[in-house]
């Protein structure tokens, strides 16, 4: 259903409700509405418990977001992320906006949306620049009023796209200065990536950054959404795949280069993360 008709005394408005298949909303991130207001006048919009995520952007003017019990300051260029199970509302200044939104929802949504949280997200950030979302809405817009036979697909190709955008702004070393313990964690993931083929314990890791091992595993996992181990082992598995694809190497010699053995262990943590065994990864490939 479309409507362009929304004009009144407060907003000028031009909106689309869309009605996904059953398969999209069952398999997809789907599209619920899209659209664009101008405000005419200062008024406030209020809801709660609605079953969608909201992200919309200011082109024009500025206001405020009540969200969980705290107002943020909303003005050009700014971005809004939020759960709309929660109460919300927003608020026009005197210096009207001018808006651009995305209701949507889907499977696996909320748990990325959690990830977004997890990481540090906030509800309004401030991209360098309003492009990349401004591009992601016109292709949905467009999209979501076309007679495309596939357009649910597509819609959902987009709104992962918005998704990988805004965790992209989950958390960002430029916008606040690092600190040490995520400095720590960086510089930790740098000397896995160079020394994986190494014997490398957690002692050992604590010993050569002088932090205690405990301290070093929480930073880094918050700052990369995996343990110190399971990064180690990720990070040794990924090359031997390298080189069983694209040496002659045997098995054997590629789980010492990649610091895993003896060959059994290699091949068991090899098959427990790739679901395969080694041999066969490379059988697959030949």
């Amino acid at each position: 259903m479309q409507d362009k008709l929304f004009q009144g005394e407060y907003v000028s408005s031009d909106r689309m409700l869309y009605t996904p298949s059953e398969f999209a909303k069952s398999n997809l991130l789907y599209l619920q509405e899209i659209g664009r207001l101008k405000a005419r006048k200062t008024h406030t919009s209020k809801r709660h418990n609605l079953d969608s995520f909201l992200f919309f952007y200011v082109k024009e003017g500025s206001g405020v977001l009540d969200y969980e019990g705290r107002e943020y300051k909303v003005s050009t260029g700014d971005c809004v992320f939020i759960n709309c199970k929660n109460p919300y509302s927003h608020r026009t200044s005197d210096d009207l906006w001018t808006l651009e939104w995305i209701h949507f929802n889907g499977e696996g949504l909320l748990p990325v949306y959690l990830k977004y949280i997890d990481r540090g997200g906030q509800p309004v950030f401030h991209p360098y620049s309003l492009d990349a979302s401004s591009e992601i809405w016109d292709h949905l817009n467009s999209i979501a009023r076309s007679s495309d036979y596939i357009k649910d697909i597509k819609i959902n190709e987009f709104l992962w796209s918005l998704m990988s955008f805004l965790m992209g702004f989950s958390w960002n070393p430029d916008i606040a200065p690092a600190s040490g313990s995520q400095k720590n964690a960086t510089a930790l993931k740098d000397y896995i990536d160079t020394h994986y083929q190494e014997k490398i314990t957690l002692d050992m890791l604590a010993e050569t950054f002088l932090v205690n091992k405990y301290t070093l595993s929480r930073a880094f996992k918050e700052q990369y959404g995996t343990s110190i181990i399971n990064y180690l082992l990720i990070t040794r598995i990924t090359h031997a795949k390298q080189m069983l694809r694209f040496t002659d190497e045997t098995v054997e010699e590629i789980g010492a280069k990649c610091g895993i053995t003896p060959l059994y262990y290699f091949s068991r943590i090899f098959k427990q993360i790739e679901g395969v065994s080694p041999l066969e990864y490379r059988m697959q490939w030949k």
